[in-house]
């Protein structure tokens, strides 16, 4: 089966759902590379379109009010509706299990225990890589 990388935003309540349930439940939204995010950079490549679905990913976090977490998912094609995907927004179907996220990204806002900044379409949202063995310490800081 074909895995496909999904960015999910997560609220503090899916962490700590994804820690005390090793789960979270869909549908949701996420965000990867859709052809639509191709054709915006035709000259591009996986790296970069995949980092363009990341920072979608952190800015439908804050401007959710929310802060940044977003989670990196393998996921079977067959688990995403990509039919109305617009940019690289789609949805994910169904739950997601501990085993299939890659890695967290955390903003500033969340590191430094302070209030979500507002939210700037225009500059680059600043990211802190956590593993997931780090779930629990995740957990606590929101």
């Amino acid at each position: 089966m074909s895995h496909v990388r999904v960015y999910l935003p997560f609220s503090p309540e899916l962490c700590r759902e994804l820690h005390t349930e090793r789960r979270v439940s869909g549908p949701m939204p996420g965000f990867t590379v859709t052809e639509s995010v191709r054709g915006l950079d035709p000259g591009g490549d996986e790296e970069g379109w995949e980092h363009a679905a990341l920072q979608d990913a952190a800015q439908s976090c804050l401007d959710a009010g929310q802060p940044v977490i977003v989670a990196a998912v393998d996921l079977d094609r067959v688990q995403l509706d990509d039919g109305s995907a617009t940019g690289s927004r789609i949805e994910v179907l169904g739950a997601v299990p501990l085993p299939r996220v890659a890695a967290f990204h955390v903003g500033d806002d969340v590191l430094s225990r302070g209030e979500a900044p507002e939210p700037d379409p225009e500059s680059e949202i600043e990211l802190s890589w956590y593993d997931t063995t780090e779930l629990s310490h995740l957990v606590s800081l929101v």
